[in-house]
């Protein structure tokens, strides 16, 4: 059953389960016979590598989702229970209440920025697209994929992307 609209990116509990993705759909090497031979050899040399970006990128931003939704949600009851100590001045427990809740989203608010999960998102799904950009260019023939040696390129477009860096 699929979620409905409104939940389709609400973060979910567990992280995402890895799944077999591929940068072009199964069905395109039948498509396009021509580059069959090209399709197969960029997804033995990119798929992998690919498809373990793409999962830590989903699985990163659910974390970062899921932070931020539980500091919204925190701040909302956080202001429920400043209402509600503003109701009973003469109570002291919604007053204690809401020091503790402040201390604890402070606490997981700093938790948030020190895990940086939205820095770790960001430079994985900067190598997902990086990769997907050099399988698109070898299956082009373009740019450094043009000559002889293009394989060999594009393997070590992958170790540079797999290192952080931007591919020569």
């Amino acid at each position: 059953m699929r979620r409905p609209a409104l939940l389709a990116r609400f973060p979910s509990l567990r992280p995402p389960r890895p799944r077999k993705r591929s940068v072009l759909a199964p069905s395109a090497a039948e498509e396009y016979p021509q580059l069959a031979a090209d399709i197969a050899l960029a997804d033995e040399i990119v798929g992998p590598e690919f498809a373990a970006t793409d999962h830590a990128a989903m699985v990163q931003q659910n974390r970062y989702r899921r932070q931020q939704v539980m500091i919204i949600l925190g701040t909302a009851v956080l202001t429920g229970l400043g209402g509600l100590q503003a109701v009973f001045s003469d109570e002291r427990w919604p007053g204690i209440l809401v020091a503790v809740l402040g201390f604890l989203l402070t606490f997981a608010g700093r938790a948030a920025g020190e895990l940086r999960a939205l820095d770790t998102f960001l430079d994985e799904r900067i190598k997902a697209e990086r990769l997907k950009s050099a399988y698109f260019r070898f299956l082009s023939r373009t740019g450094r994929y043009a000559t002889e040696d293009r394989v060999s390129r594009l393997r070590r477009a992958v170790v540079a992307v797999k290192r952080g860096e931007e591919p020569v």
